[in-house]
């Protein structure tokens, strides 16, 4: 029995095994005429589409790209695949390989473009969000080693103001206007996909693309970060197929204009001083002879600046590996002398196909800047009498303490004498390496991994001779400053995409991490050898001290975007992100976006032929804000929620700790509330439109409230009201001529934004005032707070000011304690835009770039020294700009007091006398260039290029200061106290070329 059943056992057995072989040979058979046929789809610029629909022609059966453009699709030999994607040309290939890459066509009558958006990109008709993209070759037009520079009147709602003409200085930027009073009102930068702690520096020559995201669509997934907008920046990458070294050189040469702004030279300043109504007995120094000296303090102080800009690059790759190499150098000298600006940058970006399923982007990228500092002071150019002179007569250089000498201006100060031995310098490196891969886990689902630091490091020195004037108190002294710091970043992301029929998806997922600390060390000792550069050589340590901070943000990511035949498209995000600058119980924020979108041109009963493109969009989401990192004074700001303690004072040679700041566990995320409304038109192929209106209300306000010294505390941060921004955007591009039958094309583009700001609500209904400002619910958030000047009394030449009685009654005065602090302007823009045009014929081009800021009042707080009327008698004065006019007797109608030794009644305070309106229309930059054609069949080079521009052209103003831009980088509207380095004009030439 027990052998039957063996025997029963054994014949089982070896039919499944029969049946396993005829199943395997049935498979093979079947193998030999069906596979799986896989491959990658670019567009023409070799960017992989994603997206791109396949399908068996005759059949049901297809898939569609993954985010990098691969595809598999099970098919048999013979099969015609039919490869679609919106903007493109169809194309159908018969299956004769089981590998099969393919390059579309663009369709010029469906070109569309695919922008880079937040962790991925999008087709530009399925977009849903608020998005302006910037081409490389727009950016170009400016000389700058600053990005943020190079966006000036390039997009709407968008302002950029830069604050100094200083080689290397950063503007700033405003996107859809100011809503936090304390928090960060800084855009959010972000290249290739890493969160930046700063504006990066970076060549131009390096950049694809820069996309400016300005509502919650387009920036939710950046959540508490996004407030202010979000700039994204792509560098170039090499494309399959194409090996070129492009060459860039750029040199010229640069002069300050200091537009309607003048001082006075001797002959003014003489006829100005004998005007003075009470005389100038007492000016013992005011003779023949120093009259008869006339020094121009900006000529000696100033030079023709050059700038050199040269850069190289390599491309080139295969299907296996793709590299990008580059290198540049920039380096200007100010035109102010004495000051040297260098960066050096390099990048290397790699994708390297291991797998037909894994692809490493590794990159590489340095910047490594360096400058020397032997500059004269604006200010001080500004301020010196022209009755000094800086040389003797045998050229010898003066020095100001000099008694003999009988120096005249009140300050003494002759920088030049100084800086034959004094001066600093610094230098700063950035090494940022990066390491990404993706993983086709199967077809349309891929997994995305970035990761990446930032580490810079900063050493800086400064020198002060014993020789000098400012080193004979301490004999001369050194001092070293070093900051290093680290910005880690890594992402990891799972992304979905798939389509049927017309339904297109794309969902993602991804967990975040970032975070940023840094330190600090400073030392100075006393007492030096003259050209010792070491802290070793100081006989005596001065001071030595050093900090450091941190923080952190942790976030979990999810996107889902559809799309319906190209016409209904709907969006959702969601970020919840998690910082170390709140307490326990609010560490965590919840941000989102919803926003949709409708194609109605490709509508079947839209049968308008005249219109190409008619698209709606409207969006809704709610963004955050933290506190800035950095306080006014540049106290890092890193721990607002916390109770802290200061242990930098001493007693006694003790440590002592002292109450700094109150804690607040209640303190939370400033949440900006963000509606959008957008048309987008296209008619008559040439034109396009773009109208956009938008609503941010922000909740939750941050402030540092300050408190007295009784409490102990200095103060504490607090959620303490809301703000709302509304605005109108309008965008325009024509083709005017497309150059199909002369060879003659003309494009422009322009847009204005116009934004206005309300304070809605305050902690207790109270105002805030901060220096000149105030916040006051109803009010704009940059209102201007001081006394109302009324001008100049036509009977004794007496300065004016308002006095606003309890009853709204109004009076003058000329005392100006006496009179009333108002509100009197804004430091917010009425509306603002560019103009950009490109001419071109045969192998030519002209383009021009220009700007236009107009309802901005701007405090010029320089001329409370430099248009004192007599307050400050052995400064220099500036000229009265035309139609100024000062009173000399009884009935004049003059806009300035009568000139009086020692002032007139205290005319020179602050006042709304020195607010101005600041509008101006800038012509930024006029090129001309020429392309030679037809090199590739007689020489080695593909192509050459050589062209002459003009920078900073000119200024049309009221404005009386050298620049209605420049000014204090912290106070919205405002110059800087002393001396204003003017934006340079530069002329420039240079030429690229390939091979």
């Amino acid at each position: 029995m027990m052998k039957k059943n063996n025997l029963i056992k054994t014949k089982t057995s070896m039919k499944n095994i029969l049946l396993t072989i005829c199943l395997c040979v049935l498979g093979l058979a079947s193998y030999a005429q069906d596979g799986v046929v896989k491959g990658k789809i670019l567009d023409s610029s070799g960017l992989p589409l994603p997206g791109v629909n396949i399908l068996v022609k005759g059949t049901t059966n297809g898939t569609s790209t993954d985010f990098d453009g691969n595809y598999e699709l099970k098919c048999a030999m013979g099969d015609e695949l039919i490869f679609s994607f919106m903007g493109f040309k169809t194309q159908t290939i018969t299956v004769e390989s089981w590998l099969i890459n393919r390059t579309l066509e663009d369709d010029a009558e469906m070109l569309d473009e695919l922008v880079v958006v937040g962790y991925g990109v999008q087709k530009k008709s399925n977009m849903t969000g608020s998005v302006t993209n910037i081409k490389a070759d727009d950016l170009k037009s400016v000389t700058t080693p600053n990005i943020a520079n190079m966006l000036q009147g390039k997009a709407a709602g968008v302002y950029v103001s830069a604050n100094s003409g200083l080689p290397g200085a950063a503007p700033k930027i405003r996107i859809r206007g100011k809503s936090t009073l304390s928090g960060s009102v800084d855009p959010l930068w972000v290249v290739d996909g890493v969160i930046q702690s700063e504006a990066p520096d970076l060549n131009a020559q390096d950049i694809e693309s820069t996309t400016v995201l300005k509502d919650a669509s387009a920036t939710a997934l950046y959540g508490s970060r996004a407030a202010n907008g979000v700039v994204l920046v792509t560098t170039r990458s090499a494309k399959e197929g194409q090996s070129k070294i492009n060459v860039s050189v750029k040199t010229g040469v640069s002069q300050l204009s200091l537009g309607n702004f003048s001082m006075m030279n001797a002959a003014e300043m003489t006829d100005y001083i004998k005007s003075f109504g009470n005389g100038y007995s007492d000016l013992d120094w005011f003779t023949e002879d120093a009259q008869a000296i006339d020094t121009d303090w900006f000529d000696e102080g100033t030079k023709l600046g050059v700038v050199q800009d040269y850069g190289i690059s390599f491309s080139g790759g295969n299907d296996k590996m793709k590299t990008y190499i580059s290198g540049n150098v920039y380096d200007e000298s100010g035109a102010v002398k004495g000051y040297d600006y260098t960066r050096y940058s390099g990048r290397m970006n790699v994708d390297y196909k291991i797998r037909d399923y894994l692809t490493l982007h590794p990159k590489m990228s340095f910047t490594y800047k360096d400058i020397s500092d032997k500059q004269q002071g604006v200010g001080e150019m500004f301020l010196n009498m022209p009755y000094d002179r800086p040389r003797d007569d045998n050229g010898d250089i003066i020095n100001p303490k000099d008694e003999s000498v009988g120096w005249i201006g009140r300050d003494r100060s002759n920088s030049i004498y100084d800086l034959q031995w004094n001066y600093s310098e610094s230098s700063t490196l950035k090494l940022s390496p990066y390491l990404g891969f993706d993983v086709n886990i199967a077809p349309g689902l891929t997994f995305v991994s970035s990761n990446s630091f930032d580490y810079q490091h900063h050493n800086s020195m400064s020198y002060t001779d014993p020789m000098s004037n400012s080193g004979k108190n301490d004999k001369g002294a050194i001092s070293n400053y070093h900051w290093k710091s680290m910005n880690r970043f890594s992402n990891q992301l799972l992304r979905f995409t798939k389509s049927i029929d017309e339904h297109f998806f794309t969902v993602m997922a991804a967990y975040e991490y970032n975070d940023y600390k840094w330190s600090t060390t400073k030392a100075q000792k006393n007492g030096i050898v003259s050209g010792t550069s070491i802290l070793d050589a100081g006989a005596e340590m001065k001071n030595i001290e050093g900090s450091q901070d941190k923080y952190a943000f942790k976030s979990y990511l999810f996107n889902a975007n559809y799309s319906y035949a190209s016409r209904y498209m709907g969006q959702f995000s969601f970020r919840r992100d998690g910082s170390s600058k709140f307490g326990k119980d609010t560490q965590f924020g919840n941000f989102y976006s919803i926003s949709g979108g409708w194609n109605i041109h490709n509508e079947d009963f839209f049968d308008i032929k005249e219109i190409n493109v008619l698209k709606f969009r409207a969006s809704y989401g709610v963004l955050g804000n933290t506190p800035s990192d950095y306080t006014a004074s540049g106290k890092s700001n890193y721990h607002p929620s916390k109770e802290l303690y200061s242990i930098t004072n001493q007693y006694n040679k003790y440590p002592v700790v002292s109450a700094d700041q109150l804690g607040n566990d209640d303190l939370t995320w400033e949440k900006t509330y963000s509606t959008n409304f957008a048309l987008d038109i296209r008619f008559l192929d040439r034109f396009d439109i773009n109208m956009e209106y938008y609503i941010k209300d922000t909740k939750d306000l941050l402030y540092y409230v300050t408190l007295p010294a009784t409490a102990g505390f200095k103060g504490y941060w607090e959620n303490i009201g809301a703000v709302k921004n509304q605005g109108f955007e309008f965008m325009f591009g024509a083709d005017i001529f497309k150059g199909t039958d002369n060879g003659f094309a003309w494009h422009i583009d322009a847009n204005i934004g116009i934004n206005t700001n309300e304070v809605q609500e305050l902690y207790q209904n109270k105002d805030y005032t901060s220096g000149n400002k105030i916040r006051r619910e109803g009010e704009d958030i940059d209102t201007w707070y001081m006394r109302k000047w009324a001008g100049v009394n036509t009977e004794d030449g007496k300065p004016q000011w308002e006095i606003v009685g309890e009853d709204g009654e109004k009076t003058l005065t000329s005392n100006w304690n006496d009179a009333t602090i108002q509100m009197v302007g804004s430091a917010t823009p009425d509306y603002f835009g560019g103009l950009s045009s490109v001419m071109t014929y045969k192998n030519f081009s002209l383009s021009m770039n220009m700007d236009f800021v107009q309802g901005i009042d701007i405090y010029n707080s320089s001329r409370e020294l430099y248009d004192n009327d007599g307050a400050y008698a052995s400064f220099n004065s500036m000229s009265l700009k035309s139609g100024w006019s000062r009173w000399t007797k009884p009935g004049d109608k003059a806009t300035h007091p009568q000139a009086m030794n020692g002032g007139n009644s205290l005319s020179n305070k602050t006042s709304s006398r020195y607010l101005e309106d600041g509008s101006y229309i800038k012509l930024r930059n006029v090129t001309l260039n020429y392309s030679f054609a037809g090199l590739k069949t007689k020489t080695f080079l593909n192509n050459l290029s050589v062209y002459a521009s003009v920078e900073n052209v000119f200024t049309i103003t009221d404005f009386s200061g050298v620049d209605p831009e420049v000014g204090d980088e912290n106070s919205e509207g405002e110059t800087s106290q002393y001396g204003d380095y003017a934006i340079p004009r530069r002329f420039m030439f240079g030429f690229n070329f390939s091979f």
